[in-house]
């Protein structure tokens, strides 16, 4: 595949990826919460899971998760209550004057936001059909298809990291701007409610 088919590929996920969602919801928390050095492990976490979600489409699962109804319902309310539950926690912690993870032991800490990335980024089934459905738009029928679609998750590795750690990094801006507690508090509530507003959403979207 000509070098320009990567650029159309990496802006083609870049511009998926900065649309935002509970993956930069949770990022931004993170850096106005942490800071954009501990930030990093949220978007190790959400690298890590997007890795996953684009190696599962590479490998065929995508089509099986995408055409058993009962599966893909499956995993896709579990995301969703997933994502309400994370939203109601930063809420209550807002609420409680308490940034989210601020329970958490400084040693401890980099493994939550790591899980925290993670965890709401895998909770997604719909990365995978994604990842399916955009893959075989960029092979290139004269190219080795296995050494293509491994640059291709390498790429999304990448692209999602960035993306998380760009919104980690506004999280931290707007922390550095010192805005008064209820202010900030105001701001986590917001993440909270956003959150919670894409489990609904989740809940409630069309499988196409």
């Amino acid at each position: 595949m000509d070098f320009h088919y990567w650029l159309i590929f990496v802006a083609t996920v870049l511009g998926v990826s900065l649309i935002p969602g509970p993956s930069t919801f949770i990022a931004f928390a993170h850096g106005a919460t942490n800071g954009s050095g501990l930030t990093t492990f949220t978007a190790l976490g959400n690298a890590t899971a997007s890795t996953l979600q684009a190696i599962a489409a590479s490998a065929g699962l995508g089509l099986i998760i995408t055409s058993s109804a009962l599966l893909f319902m499956a995993i896709k309310y579990a995301g969703a209550v997933y994502l309400v539950y994370v939203g109601i926690q930063i809420w209550r912690s807002a609420a409680q004057g308490l940034p989210p993870g601020s329970h958490d032991t400084r040693q401890s800490r980099p493994k939550q936001l790591f899980m925290g990335g993670f965890s709401v980024a895998i909770s997604n089934p719909k990365a995978i059909a994604f990842f399916t459905a955009l893959f075989p738009q960029f092979l290139s029928a004269t190219g080795n298809s296995t050494t293509q679609l491994a640059i291709m998750v390498v790429l999304v590795a990448c692209c999602a990291f960035a993306v998380a750690f760009f919104y980690g990094c506004l999280g931290t801006w707007v922390r550095g701007l010192e805005l008064s507690k209820t202010l900030m508090s105001r701001v986590h509530q917001a993440t909270g409610g956003m959150f919670v507003a894409s489990g609904i959403g989740l809940a409630l979207s069309k499988n196409d």
